[in-house]
């Protein structure tokens, strides 16, 4: 406010000067042409000639990708050093952070200092998409414990939006370890701790337990659970649509082990409930020609040649409608 009194507005409130957005265009125009020289140049015409840190930050970027391109890759991460230093945190710090430590890694003198950058890329900017690549990095790199760094990790940025990720990751080496206790009880982690909607990795960890059920014998408890999952999206209060991936495909399974216990009521209306609540799913015509299929198979020649007979007229490609044609020849 005070800025604004004396007639000074703050810097990122100017507009981009006209010889920053000519330089940083023809920099662009030879780094398309692959003149990567000649645009790290212009590049750093821009970034002197720019009002505001943001433009800065970005024409030193771009700066530094053409270095790199031109294999200039010690002036490249001096330039990726500069924006990463810079306070307060601007758009490109977490990308510039990680960039310095990818390019520190390709020379093995560099290799603690880039194991070091990653690390604080993964705790300073645990939200950004930047983390993640990091932590991709930082696991390959490593060269203790991975499990006891990911928990520390967890520790410490557990509440993140990279938090899922670094239980997914210990999970996935409980499971290399063959310890499905451990992979158990951390799956079960990401579903408490990391809820749906807010939680990326929710879903994919209700469907692994759900598998596990199977695995171990209990398929009424792969089915609750997967219910469980889909009820939960189906009552959220938020607006739009929030249909993942995962979720018809869950659905079928719901189906196919209904079908296999012998209920095959349930099996048909979950069957059916596919085509309902996801009326745009590639699965649809699974789940109508795996319904007619289930009741011809169960003596039920009417209603299962019914529910053949309309996949074919519904469905004009696909494996599925292949299957149906074929059964019909027992109508």
């Amino acid at each position: 406010m005070l800025a604004l009194a004396l007639g000074c507005p703050p810097t990122l409130s100017r507009p981009r000067s006209d010889a920053f957005l000519d330089h940083l265009a023809t920099g662009e125009r030879h780094a398309h042409h692959g003149r990567d020289v000649l645009a790290a140049e212009e590049f750093a015409r821009a970034t002197e000639s720019a009002d505001r840190r943001v433009d800065r930050d970005e024409a030193r970027y771009r700066r530094a990708r053409a270095l790199e391109d031109a294999g200039e890759w010690r002036s490249a991460l001096s330039e990726f050093d500069v924006i990463a230093a810079g306070e307060p945190v601007s758009r490109r710090t977490a990308r510039a952070s990680l960039d310095a430590a990818r390019l520190r890694l390709r020379h093995d003198h560099e290799r603690a200092l880039a194991i070091e950058g990653l690390r604080r890329v993964v705790l300073r900017f645990p939200d950004s998409g930047s983390a993640g690549r990091a932590l991709y990095w930082l696991l390959r790199e490593h060269d203790g414990d991975p499990l006891q760094m990911l928990e520390a990790l967890y520790a410490e940025i557990g509440q993140s939006a990279l938090g899922d990720n670094l239980l997914a990751a210990i999970a996935e080496r409980h499971a290399d370890a063959d310890d499905r206790v451990a992979e158990r009880a951390t799956l079960e982690r990401i579903v408490a701790e990391h809820p749906y909607p807010q939680g990326h990795l929710w879903d994919e960890a209700v469907v692994r337990l759900a598998a596990m059920d199977v695995e171990d014998g209990r398929p009424l408890e792969a089915i609750a659970r997967l219910t469980a999952m889909l009820e939960r999206a189906e009552t959220t209060s938020l607006i739009g649509s929030y249909t993942l991936p995962s979720f018809p495909p869950a659905r079928l399974q719901i189906a196919r082990l209904h079908r296999q216990m012998g209920d095959l009521e349930a099996a048909a209306a979950s069957f059916a409930r596919l085509e309902d609540d996801f009326p745009t799913s590639i699965l649809r015509d699974d789940a109508r020609v795996e319904a007619g299929e289930m009741w011809l198979e169960a003596g039920e020649r009417e209603r299962g040649c019914d529910l053949l007979r309309s996949a074919v007229e519904t469905f004009e490609v696909g494996r599925a409608r292949r299957r149906a044609a074929a059964r019909l020849s027992e109508c």
